[in-house]
């Protein structure tokens, strides 16, 4: 068709029109931000967890999107019972609607009653702060575990080996591990397969031949008495159609093995603390497509047998004879007639639970860096690090040759490994060939904290991959970086996170080489917040305050160690015994967990009870069996001081606990406390000069931090405190107690200089001069050896750990003040960004990946300025210190800073400028004022 020219001139109108129109309209609309997208979600702090038994789970997410403020306005999340449904949009077990809150973590499942035995699908959307609706999260999911004890059908049961006939302070008793085993057929198709399992003692899970799961010294650690753990496992796709073996191995463990120092001071009893021979129950629940289901379980048409497991001790080590292998009793077809009738034993009075933390797994292979032979036939293999683990052995020779393999964390003069500071732990493991080709073999049911291994008996020279050490622990540090112009302090970093890997094995030991292995409280405290920095611990404190509960003593105490196997006369210390109140109360600072201060209230009110009671207008003695501050060099801080200082910040924290809590009365109570606490303290311990009546660093610290220091008084005794480090050539003279809180109160007052000198000091009391003996682990004594002089390193061998992390509380000053990420209430929704700039350090790079996301925060000097970057994660906000005298001298890239919309400035005060910014990513540059 051909276009007249008034044709082409009114089509040519109408297109303007519409463009114009369009444009219009266009203008007026402002554009769309990028979706904000959940992402990891979590269960319970767990991914996708199996089998728990939290009647009101909660649920937390991630969120990820570009922009600067971005927040979440409501959510939606959905519930299904199955994958189906949940595709389908179809919330059957519980549609939360849509919520309007910030809340992306600790939301508390509200919907049906959940069933035992069941799985849960799970997914959540959110609207942003334009009222953005995201596409759903991905999919997760849970289980719930056996929630009745009707659930139950399985017996206890083991292997009858016999009983301790030894003398028991002159020879060990080491009885063989218990092996299980139990054929069936499947002959439908199968739906679902769930196991549910548990020992007291230690058990390993096998299923055709493989092990079930990938964790390590199941069930876990807990007061007998009090409550057992049970684990559980999908081996859905393990199950084949005909016949099937099931089985377990089962060792003594914690229940009825060597635990601790008991054999070393001679109690009364040295092992066997919960009960006499370990045993094993599970159940396999098998649901069929046809609707059917199946219960298997523990009971004495099984069978039970010894094995090549002929000794197996957390502490003592193992003992394996390939030779008596039981080739194929864990799979189907196996010929088990010479095998017997089980044993069956009772219940434990405990409570059967799921266990609420992190697992034992195997988080690292490492290679050995070299291997020397200091005398014809031993070996020595350095793994490179000191860790916590065991030793992958591969061997081939002639059957009945006899491998044995010990562990040290250093070597002496004469290139063989210290082991005296293991004192009566034997740590000793043994592998006896069956001479069939190339054997590959790793105990089960102990482990060691070492970096060297000792090999003896091996046919012929081993080639450098003969050892691989398997790092074992129940956390991963992967939660923050931390880098600075220090290589020193680049390399403490490192050794602080390896030495909490080695030690967060279902509880927090204070070392994993030496016959302790305990969980003591006065540790756990002092590193707890330095811990939550380095590593996701909320499911593992989670499971320690637990065992710290069901531990307190009826008088109200919490004990020196949880769990709490035995005892010597004296059963608590102060600063050990607080661990009741600081450790929850830092679950709450870190991680929002409210339910874990109500889970402990009672407690921690009755042990405040036991401090009133024990006390003497206001001022509480030493007590107990008090370890002081453990460790310090040349000054000694009173215990008596110790007690009433700690008294005093346990009043302080219940105070704002109770607030959390809503309990108000409660609060004022303890508010009330504290002043009357703080106030008979300024009478007996600081004089009217501002010193303290001891004059120690420890005094000063804990006064000053907890305080506990009158207002008039305290900047005195900040001074004194730098006075007393600068006099001692910036060096400690604390202990365990006072060492991470005179960095916290140097920097509280403003001392950052002399708190990067004592940082970077590499000589002997200090962090460097292990760094600078080689040390790759932190050590229990800040002279725990010398490299330059052999002999030394068996200094007090007997207490001389290289893998105790209680002096790594510096690493809660490395975040908190050195790279200056804090949290202003609970679980970083309302983050403070304040580091201590000084010209000690070129620049420090930090970050942290909180509860809401990661947060980073970095500082660099360049010439005379500081460019600092900072980035808050989406749906939060933070406040940012800046230390600047003229606020117009602030730049945020390469505008001021009252050009930068999202930025406002709450408050400038001399030499401080603070901001309030939103999530996303900022880069400040200005001239700093000290």
């Amino acid at each position: 068709m051909k276009l007249t020219q008034n044709t082409f001139i009114c089509l040519i109108i109408k297109i303007a029109i519409l463009c114009f129109g369009f444009n219009r309209i266009t203008a007026n609309t402002p554009p769309q931000k990028d979706l904000l997208n959940p992402k990891e979600l979590r269960v319970e702090y767990l991914e996708n967890p199996m089998g728990i038994t939290v009647l009101s789970p909660r649920f937390s997410w991630l969120l990820e999107g570009n922009g600067r403020n971005r927040t979440q306005s409501a959510y939606q999340i959905l519930v299904s019972s199955s994958k189906k449904k949940l595709e389908e949009d179809q919330g059957d077990t519980w549609d939360s609607g849509k919520v309007s809150s910030h809340n992306t973590n600790q939301v508390v499942y509200a919907g049906d009653d959940l069933i035992s035995n069941t799985d849960y699908y799970w997914k959540v959307k959110i609207w942003d702060e334009s009222n953005q609706e995201s596409e759903w999260s991905e999919p997760a999911h849970w289980s719930m575990g056996l929630l009745n004890f009707s659930d139950w059908q399985g017996q206890f049961i083991s292997h009858d080996v016999g009983y301790d006939t030894t003398d028991k302070y002159d020879s060990l008793y080491l009885p063989p591990a218990r092996y299980l085993r139990k054929s069936f057929q499947i002959t439908k198709k199968i739906k679902r397969a769930t196991v549910y399992s548990t020992a007291l003692g230690l058990y390993e899970l096998r299923l055709n031949g493989e092990k079930v799961g990938d964790d390590y010294f199941a069930p876990g650690w807990t007061d007998y008495d009090e409550r057992l753990y049970y684990q559980t496992y999908d081996i859905t796709h393990s199950i084949k159609q005909g016949d099937n073996a099931i089985g377990a191995v089962i060792a003594d463990g914690w229940y009825a093995g060597y635990i601790g120092y008991a054999l070393l001071v001679r109690l009364d009893k040295v092992r066997e603390f919960y009960g006499v021979n370990p045993s094993f129950m599970g159940q396999l629940h098998i649901q069929y497509e046809d609707g059917t289901e199946e219960v298997l379980a523990t009971d004495s048409t099984w069978k039970s047998n010894e094995g090549p497991v002929r000794e197996a001790d957390i502490l003592m080590g193992e003992k394996y004879d390939a030779r008596l292998e039981h080739s194929g009793w864990d799979t189907p077809g196996y010929d088990d007639q010479g095998w017997k009738t089980p044993k069956v034993y009772t219940y434990p009075d405990g409570k059967l639970e799921a266990h609420p933390g992190s697992l034992i797994k195997n988080i690292e292979r490492l290679r050995p860096v070299k291997m020397t032979e200091p005398e014809p036939g031993t070996y020595i293999f350095d793994l490179g690090k000191n860790f916590a683990g065991i030793a992958e052995l591969k061997v081939e020779g002639p059957a009945g040759t006899e491998v044995r393999l010990r562990f040290g964390e250093i070597l002496k003069q004469d290139g063989n490994i210290q082991t005296e500071n293991l004192r009566l732990a034997r740590a000793t493991d043994t592998y006896i060939l069956k001479g069939e080709g190339v054997e590959v073999w790793q105990p089960k049911f102990t482990y060691h904290g070492f970096q060297y291994v000792e090999v003896t008996g091996y046919p012929g020279k081993p080639i450098l991959d003969a050892i691989t050490g398997i790092v074992l622990s129940s956390i991963k540090t992967d939660a923050s970086t931390f880098k600075t112009s220090n290589e020193m302090n680049n390399t403490l970093y490192e050794n602080i996170k390896t030495t909490q890997e080695a030690n967060f094995f279902d509880i927090p030991t204070d070392c994993p080489q030496r016959d302790e292995r305990l969980g003591w409280t006065g540790d756990a405290q002092t590193y707890m917040r330095s811990a939550t920095y380095n590593a996701d611990v909320a499911s593992f404190m989670t499971k320690f305050l637990v065992d710290l509960d069901d531990a307190q003593r009826w008088y109200g105490a919490y004990p020196n160690f949880a769990p709490f196997p035995y005892s010597r006369p004296d059963q608590y210390s102060p600063a050990w015994m607080d661990a009741g109140i600081i450790i929850p109360y830092n679950m709450y600072k870190v991680y929002n967990d409210k339910r874990i201060l109500e889970f402990m209230y009672n407690g921690m009110e009755k042990f405040m009870e036991f401090q009133a009671d024990a006390s003497t207008n206001f001022i509480r003695p030493g007590g107990g069996n008090n370890w002081g501050d453990w460790l310090a060099v040349d000054e000694e801080t009173s215990k008596g001081y110790i007690g009433a200082s700690f008294y005093g910040y346990d009043a302080k924290l219940m105070a704002e606990i109770a607030e959390v809590l809503g309990r108000k009365q409660d609060a004022q109570k303890y508010r009330d406390l504290f002043e009357n606490i703080k106030k008979a303290f300024s009478e007996k311990y600081i004089l009217p000069d501002g010193r303290t009546t001891e004059d120690t660093q420890t005094t000063y610290a804990l006064a000053l931090y907890f305080d506990l220091f009158p207002e008039n008084l305290e900047e005195k005794g900040a001074a004194r405190l730098a006075e007393k480090i600068e006099k001692n050539s910036f060096k400690f003279s604390s202990g365990f107690l006072g060492t991470k809180h005179v960095m916290l109160a140097l920097s509280k007052y403003g001392y950052h200089d002399l708190a990067y000198k004592l940082f970077k000091q590499t000589e002997y009391p200090s962090w460097g001069y292990s760094v600078e003996n080689g040390s790759t682990s932190i050590w229990e004594r800040w002279n725990s050896y010398t490299k330059n002089d052999g002999e030394n390193s068996d200094l007090n061998a007997k207490m001389n750990s290289f893998s105790h992390y209680a002096f790594g509380s510096v690493a809660e000053w490395m975040f908190l003040h050195a790279a200056g990420i804090g949290t202003e209430d609970g679980g970083y929704r309302n983050i403070r960004i304040k580091p201590d700039i000084s010209k000690e350090v070129d620049f420090i790079n930090g970050s942290y990946k909180s509860i809401n996301g990661t947060i980073t925060s970095s500082w660099k000097w360049q010439g005379n300025k500081v460019i600092m970057t900072v980035n808050i994660p989406v749906n939060t906000k933070a406040k940012v210190h800046i230390p600047i005298e003229n606020i117009s001298d602030l730049r945020e890239g390469n505008k001021k800073i009252a050009k930068v919309p999202s930025i406002k400035v709450v408050t400038t005060n001399e030499k401080e400028a603070i901001l309030e910014i939103g999530s996303g990513t900022y880069s400040f540059s200005f001239k700093y004022a000290p």
